[in-house]
């Protein structure tokens, strides 16, 4: 298999498919007396990643995306290692940019090394301005959806810089900062982590932010962490309950499903039960399930097993499920169920297709 020419390469990819164009241009060293494209004309540096970046911005057309192989992008990662890079902003948040175009592929997720997430961290370090504070969070949400990245960024102790992001003045870099923690949360080691940082007391007012986005990636994280004990309880004590309930209730369908998920965990546990139900949560759970949003309707019948059914009562003495409750327990089930069903049905036949 000998490599095609570069020229015939070149046919065969539209322009900003690949990063070639960018590191030729790094690898020939510039042209001035420096031998380094970044130091002799970071102008052209940035002009090229810029015009990568327009090419791909949106994901639906992006180019890059279609090109099914790893990009080589240990040239960007140099220049963004390189101190001149560093105290130059329009550049550095040009390379960040294409960063996170390339970041939504998997296979360069994938090739991503310790050095590459360490180099990353470094910029959430007193970042120059907001938008390279709100790039960098964006590809830490992206390149997060692997769990050995999850991994590499804990170690480089790089949450406790997204716990103070997420309390940002600038909406972008709060919302992405959000969307770090949710990527973050999706692995056991991630939501330990958080735990352990303190993230939910962060993210209790956040449920009230101002932005839809802020508050829809807040609540995801919420739900992704009830689904572990202590967490319920600091939930519990922080007062999330009666905003979760409240957020049942929300236009969004990511909203409502999250905070449904986040119910349905809660409402496990005996003290979250009984608040849940002060709260009247049962009437918003009860509209939910005739919604038309499967995973959110599972979520709101779950909880409504939890919060009406008949509880799991065992013999006090011996501790045996006694079969009175167990059955009682299997028809509630079975109603809620049902309705579930029915509901379905009903969207099935009467509702519009608007994808």
């Amino acid at each position: 298999g000998e490599r095609m020419s570069d020229g015939i390469e070149a046919l065969q990819f539209p322009r900003g498919a690949t990063l070639d164009e960018f590191n030729t241009f790094i690898e020939s060293g510039g042209v001035g007396l420096n031998k380094s494209a970044v130091k002799d004309d970071p102008d052209r540096v940035q002009e090229l990643a810029e015009d990568f970046y327009y090419l791909n911005e949106d994901p639906s057309t992006s180019p890059n995306l279609r090109v099914d192989d790893v990009d080589q992008f240990s040239f960007l990662m140099d220049c963004l290692d390189d101190i001149k890079v560093k105290g130059n902003t329009g550049l550095s948040y040009a390379l960040f940019r294409v960063m996170k175009v390339l970041s939504r592929k998997a296979h360069n997720r994938v090739a991503m090394e310790d050095h590459d997430i360490k180099t990353i961290v470094g910029y959430m370090h007193k970042p120059k301005t907001s938008q390279i504070a709100s790039e960098v969070c964006s590809v830490i949400l992206n390149a997060c959806y692997e769990k050995e990245n999850v991994i590499r960024f804990i170690k480089c102790k790089g949450v406790p810089f997204l716990l103070d992001f997420v309390k940002s003045g600038d909406d972008d870099v709060a919302a992405n900062a959000a969307g770090a923690l949710q990527s973050l949360s999706y692995q056991d080691v991630g939501r330990e982590e958080l735990r352990e940082l303190g993230t939910l007391e962060i993210l209790i007012p956040a449920l009230k932010h101002t932005s839809v986005k802020v508050r829809t990636r807040s609540v995801g994280v919420v739900h992704n962490m009830s689904s572990d004990v202590h967490s319920i309880a600091i939930l519990r004590e922080g007062n999330a309950i009666k905003t979760l309930v409240a957020m049942l209730s929300a236009p969004q369908v990511q909203i409502c499903g999250s905070a449904a998920g986040a119910i349905q965990n809660m409402s496990r546990e005996q003290s979250s039960k009984k608040e849940i139900l002060d709260n009247n949560g049962v009437q918003p759970l009860n509209d939910l399930l005739f919604g038309s949003d499967v995973p959110t309707q599972t979520c709101a019948a779950g909880a409504l097993i939890n919060l009406i059914g008949p509880s799991l009562e065992s013999d006090p003495v011996t501790g045996v499920q006694l079969p009175h409750h167990l059955e009682q327990r299997k028809g509630f089930s079975k109603l809620i169920m049902l309705s579930l069903v029915t509901g379905m049905a009903f969207h099935g036949l009467f509702s519009e297709d608007d994808d």
